[in-house]
Formats: C-alpha cells, structure tokens, sequence
C-alpha cells in the first residue's frame, strides 16, 4: 500500500513537472531568438554591430514635393582592430524627382576604436543623407526597405534590408522635421 501511494506521488509529480514545462521542453523559448528590440534593421559584419539602422525620409514641399532622407543608426566595434565601415545603397542621382537616374553611393565612416560605438544622426552626429531608392529604382517611401550593404574595412558587403519611415512614430519626429538641413555627408 505504501509503495503504491508512493509510485502514485511520483508519478502525479512527474506529470505536473512535464505538464508545466513541456512547451519549453519541445519549442524554441521565443526570449531566446535574437531580434532587433527597435524599429530599425541591426546586422553583425565581421564583428562590427549595426544597430536599429532606419532610412528616414520625408516630403519637402519647399523644395516642390521632393523627398529628402537620411540613413542614422549606430555601429559598435566589438574587434580588437580598428575599422572603417562601407555604406553602399542606390541614390537618385537626378534634379528632378520625375526623372530618376540610380547612381550607387558609397559612403566611408571614421576610423572606430575597439570598443567604440559611432552614431549616425544621432547624439549630435551627422546623419548619411541622400534621396535612396527602393527595389524597383523608385524614391522609397515610408514602409519601403532599402537595399544597403554594410562592409567592414576593404571586406565584401553584406546586404541588410533597412526600413524607410517618416515623423508618424513621436521618437523620429524631430530627426525627420531636420531632414532638410542638409550637411557636409549630403549625397548630393
């Protein structure tokens, strides 16, 4: 009688054990997937991180309906080298928004220390600007992705598909209302 009792308990306990832990035993835990916590890309080149990378744009009616916009986000250094990032994306290289000519624009940051982080439009530092174009060579919009390879050094590119927004979201409205003020990083 004993023994039974006591196979009965485990056995309860065992089911409860399981029964309570059983999705975590048989599916991935989703606070383990890696993600970006932001409303921007983020990519890993050669052990250099690009964070919450975004395309921000917005229509300058002062200027006849043009589009202006400008790549910000961070990267930080996590080598023991120094290093240069690449950004290459595809600009309209045209006055005319009705005529657009793609011209490729390459783009060289400073050198970054090991361990150091380099914003881009962010903490008083100049945003990449430039009038990027979408997949189908037309001047991307807000929720279109753009197409920019990131490199590290003289390294190949990797491509990283960086979302275009607008002021809609509060925390870029002040970084899309200066968009106009282009600076000495201008594409053009």
């Amino acid at each position: 009688m004993v023994v039974r009792k006591f196979v009965t308990a485990v056995a309860v306990a065992t089911a409860l054990v399981l029964g309570t832990t059983g999705c975590s035993l048989s599916h991935n835990v989703a606070t383990m997937q890696h993600y970006a916590p932001s409303d921007g890309a983020q990519i890993t080149v050669d052990g250099v991180k690009g964070l919450n990378l975004i395309y921000l744009t917005q229509n300058v009616t002062d200027w006849g309906g043009l589009e202006v916009g400008a790549i910000i986000g961070s990267f930080v250094n996590t080598t023991d080298q120094p290093v240069q990032i690449r950004l290459q994306y595809q600009i309209d290289g045209s006055q005319s928004v009705d005529v657009i000519a793609a011209q490729t624009f390459d783009w060289v940051s400073e050198i970054i220390m090991p361990g150091q982080k380099y914003d881009l439009g962010y903490n008083e530092s100049p945003a990449i600007y430039g009038v990027a174009l979408n997949a189908k060579n037309l001047v991307a919009k807000p929720g279109d992705l753009i197409s920019v390879f990131v490199g590290v050094n003289d390294a190949q590119g990797v491509q990283v598909l960086v979302p275009a927004l607008d002021g809609a979201l509060e925390q870029y409205k002040t970084l899309v209302d200066n968009l106009a003020a282009i600076d000495e990083n201008s594409a053009e």
